[in-house]
């Protein structure tokens, strides 16, 4: 299919800071981009731990942090993309999908955090649970006396 745009020519005219380039685009190669996917890609890439912590700080200020504000502004977002290349030439960006959960593991965890924190909001307790590992629960369950 010669229509669809190449990710990799995306993610280069991001990396070369070419502001001018989403106004290139055909309408249709303009639907085609997925600001939000984008975002994800531009904030991780191959390198030295400067350079990667520089992307990922740069995204987030720049683009993560209003990106639903600004979503109903394409050329907007694509230019603040733009903005979080340093300019140092075409990078590796890599994609990192999202963190597979154990189901068994993380539901025993799970109820174990919500019975350590019972005042806990729902949110609060996934995030504890993520956070958390075996050896810090009976950590506090030995503190709370319970082990």
């Amino acid at each position: 299919m010669s229509d669809k745009l190449p990710l990799n020519t995306v993610l280069a005219a991001i990396d070369q800071k070419r502001y001018d380039f989403y106004d290139g685009l055909t309408p249709e190669h303009q639907k085609q981009l997925a600001p939000f996917l984008l975002n994800r890609y531009v904030s991780l890439v191959k390198g030295n731990a400067e350079l990667q912590a520089y992307y990922l700080m740069a995204g987030n200020q720049r683009v993560n942090c209003t990106y639903f504000e600004l979503a109903k502004h394409p050329k907007l977002v694509w230019q603040l993309l733009c903005t979080v290349s340093p300019g140092m030439g075409t990078q590796f960006h890599q994609w990192v999908g999202h963190k597979k959960k154990d189901k068994n593991n993380s539901s025993k965890r799970r109820k174990e955090v919500e019975r350590l924190h019972p005042q806990a909001k729902s949110d609060e307790l996934d995030m504890l649970a993520d956070m958390y590992t075996d050896k810090d629960l009976k950590a506090i369950s030995k503190l709370y006396g319970d082990v």
